[in-house]
């Protein structure tokens, strides 16, 4: 994603150092989404978001990923849900310095039909170079 900046909210997704870098591990963060349109009461719940990637030198607080979903609860510029997976899965990405993919299962109301959204993000410096970082 090379033409885009982090988000407004991006300050707010902390990492933490992990304690044993040099194992291979999988990460994934599995969060249920809050409704974050007001208006039309979406997504519905038991909607999730899940992030996963590869455990390098830093990994996902927690309590900020909560915080930093919630901060985009009534939204007045991401208020599709792609443009929220696509934010989240870049800003995540940006936080780590590795690629994240973000996955969305979302039911919505008013409508027979959900959506799953997937984005894999490189981090900025990587994906205007073109290459992973080691």
């Amino acid at each position: 994603m090379t033409d885009s900046l982090s988000s407004e909210n991006a300050h707010l997704l902390g990492t933490i150092a992990n304690a044993r870098p040099a194992l291979d591990m999988t990460v994934e963060h599995v969060l249920t989404l809050p409704e974050l349109c007001p208006a039309t009461q979406n997504p519905k719940p038991g909607s999730t978001l899940t992030l996963s990637y590869a455990g390098g030198e830093r990994l996902l607080e927690l309590f900020s990923l909560d915080t930093y979903v919630d901060a985009f609860i009534g939204h007045p510029v991401v208020r599709d849900m792609e443009f929220f997976v696509q934010t989240v899965a870049e800003d995540a990405a940006n936080a780590l310095g590795c690629p994240v993919t973000a996955r969305a299962d979302v039911t919505y109301h008013r409508l027979r039909q959900g959506q799953r959204i997937t984005v894999r993000a490189l981090p900025t410096g990587a994906a205007d170079a073109g290459t992973l970082p080691e």
